[in-house]
């Protein structure tokens, strides 16, 4: 368990809305982690009603995670 500050739930719900968007691709014996499909981003955030300013904020969280990705490997 973890706790979120209010003033980031949304920002925190939007990014785990589009969790599942991430392009990787295969490299020799691992995977590599491109980003988020901002194709696919738009489509979730237009149908769940997740507003542009949102954005922004997906952004610095998927750079925080390719950060991370990156250091597991």
């Amino acid at each position: 368990m973890f706790e979120v500050w209010a003033s980031n739930w949304d920002a925190l719900l939007a990014f785990l809305a589009v969790e599942t968007q991430w392009r990787i691709a295969a490299g020799v014996g691992a995977l590599i982690w491109i980003g988020l499909d901002y194709s696919a981003v738009d489509v979730a955030f237009r149908r769940l009603g997740i507003g542009d300013d949102a954005f922004a904020a997906v952004q610095q969280m998927e750079r925080a995670a390719l950060d991370v990705f990156a250091r597991a490997d």
